[in-house]
This record gives C-alpha cells, structure tokens and sequence, in this order.
C-alpha cells in the first residue's frame, strides 16, 4: 500500500418514488481488496434524513444520525457506538429555530456534558447589521460562558464584526472587499484575564486573503 494515496471512493444511488432517496457510498483503501474501510447509507426525504455507517477496521465504529424538520424547526442527533466494547463513543442532539429576523438553536455535545444556546438576529439587511448571543455551559466542570457579538456594514465594501465574553476574552475583525471576489480580513483577539504586568497580551492577530467565486 503507497501511504500517499488517498481512499478511493465508489457511489451508488438508487431512487424511490415519491422522493425518497437512498445512497450507498463505500470507501476502499487502495491495495485493500478483502474488506472495504468504511459502508455508509443514507436516506433522504423532504422533512427527514437518516445516515447510518461502520467502519470496518481493528477498531469497528459505528455511527447513526438522524435530522427531521423545515425551514421553521428542525430537530437533529447522532450517535457512535464501538460494539467490541459496547460502548458509545459519543452523542450529539441538537434543535433550530428560524424565522425572518432570528436564528435560535441549542445544542447538547460531547456526551452530553456540554450544552450551547445561541441565537442571531438580523436588524438590518441594508447595513448588515446584525447582533448574537450565545451560552456555553460545561456540566463537568460547572462552567458557563456568555458571549455577546455584533456586526455592521460601515461602507458596503467593508464590514466589521466585535465579541466580548464573561470569560475576559475579546475579538474583533475588520474584512475588506478588494475585488468583487476578493476579500481581506484582518482580525485579533485579547485575553484580558492573562496580563503581565498589567500589559494585555494579545492572544491571536492574523491577517487573511479569501477568493469567492
């Protein structure tokens, strides 16, 4: 086997009347011929979809997801279980709330033991002005962090976007569109619970360069 190769993947679809749709993806290794590395299948529908997969390997994992809903509310999980052990590996759970002016979801992760509400409105689409709320609380450890954000359009070619959290950590960003496909973004962050001699340390500054077609 060439370690520089990358898995090669072979796909069968097969469709169903009234919109239901199967898909049956396989993943081989090269120079393996026995077993295939992965089976997964998928099923799609309007309002639902299914996923269930194994990896076939030392270390057999399987996985299952499952997402239901419309544009309005959608309701999501999945799971990986190690059937050598008996064991799940993880689970995820997750809802979503849409309407015109405000995104909602809450998400359980990481077996549970993180929970995360966020939600986002948008208060006006002519400036791109909008604003974000988001809650993170850890179970284990019994912590939470509130995170407030913002963002507006201050010409239409440039937008900016600032965060602050209850932990002390600060972000902002400045992106710039050069070209009508090309955008510059400029952005940091400040931790303002790690100082050294009263001098803030600036955790991440970083400067990106973006192509969309």
């Amino acid at each position: 086997m060439t370690s520089g190769k990358k898995p090669e993947i072979f796909s069968t679809r097969i469709i169903i009347l009234n919109n239901h749709q199967f898909t049956i993806t396989t993943e081989i290794l090269p120079g393996v011929l026995t077993w295939p590395a992965k089976v997964e299948l998928q099923y799609s529908h309007d309002y639902a979809g299914i996923t269930a997969g194994i990896r076939l390997a030392e270390n057999s994992l399987l996985n299952f997801s499952v997402v239901t809903g419309n544009s309005l509310l959608s309701i999501g999980a999945d799971l990986s279980f190690i059937p050598a052990t008996r064991q799940l590996d993880n689970y995820n759970a997750g809802l979503s709330f849409n309407i015109a002016i405000l995104n909602a979801s809450l998400t359980l992760n990481d077996m549970g033991d993180k929970l995360r509400a966020s939600c986002y409105s948008s208060i006006s689409p002519l400036t791109k002005t909008a604003i974000a709320v988001e809650l993170d609380h850890q179970f284990s450890r019994n912590e939470s962090t509130l995170t407030f954000g913002a963002q507006h359009a201050i010409f239409p070619v440039t937008l900016v976007k600032a965060r602050a959290s209850s932990n002390g950590k600060l972000g902002a960003l400045i992106q710039q569109q050069l070209f009508p496909s090309f955008f510059l973004t400029i952005a940091g962050d400040v931790d303002t619970q790690h100082s050294v001699n009263s001098v803030t340390t600036i955790s991440k500054l970083g400067m990106s360069l973006a192509f969309r077609p």
